[in-house]
């Protein structure tokens, strides 16, 4: 508590303040206000609400043999933890429909991949992902056998800018910078080399993106 005193004495006129100094993991615990305890309990809650409501969706069941599993345990925490971290209730569906994934035969090949995914999912942004979606939707554009993966994307990609800056609100002049990001999860990567009339910036989804998307797509 002497460590948060000077704090707490600083701030003796702002409720809120005080309170959320006390958040402050220095192992003061009795503290902390009882409105706020009350409130990040409600989040909590409805936190894991939206993840165990989307686990029981579907015909992945959860049995007493998987209760007695190592593996499903570790994964089953794993999840949880991230889950109830997340503060965008689409990413903690995601979470859930990633360990669904785990219960289904020939998706997940071991929970070395699975705990691959699962960092994945937690270090991206659900802002991020939905990029990616959008892009991924320019999947059906048509090719011809002669271009090579940037001639096929320039047919796209500023109409693809257009879009994020719209539905995502990122501006265009940022477009890059911001996909340029998403390149440390493995599921986008840029174009690199030389090509005529190629100024750089532009990229392509990878087969981790594609499996991800996979386990963690709304099944109904």
């Amino acid at each position: 508590m002497s460590k948060l005193q000077p704090l707490l004495e600083r701030y003796k006129s702002n409720r809120v303040i005080r309170g959320l100094i006390q958040l402050v993991p220095f192992g003061i615990g009795g503290a902390i206000d009882v409105v706020l305890i009350r409130t990040l309990e409600n989040i909590q809650e409805e936190r894991a609400t939206a993840f165990f409501d989307e686990l029981a969706k579907g015909d992945a069941v959860v049995n007493e043999e998987l209760l007695e599993s190592e593996d499903f345990l570790h994964a089953y925490y794993l999840t949880t933890k991230f889950a109830l971290n997340s503060r965008r209730r689409e990413k903690i569906k995601m979470f859930a429909r990633l360990l669904k994934s785990l219960l289904k035969e020939n998706e997940i090949r071991s929970i070395d991949e699975y705990e691959d995914y699962l960092k994945i999912l937690d270090e991206i942004s659900y802002r991020e992902f939905l990029a990616l979606k959008v892009l991924d939707e320019y999947s059906e554009t048509p090719r011809t056998e002669e271009q090579n993966d940037l001639q096929w994307t320039n047919q796209f990609w500023e109409d693809f800018e257009s879009r994020l800056a719209g539905e995502l609100n990122i501006p265009i002049e940022q477009v890059v910078d911001f996909m340029n990001r998403i390149t440390r999860t493995g599921c986008y990567e840029m174009f690199t080399g030389s090509f005529w009339d190629y100024t750089g910036g532009k990229g392509k989804l990878t087969p981790t993106y594609q499996r991800l998307k996979n386990f963690v797509k709304d099944r109904g």
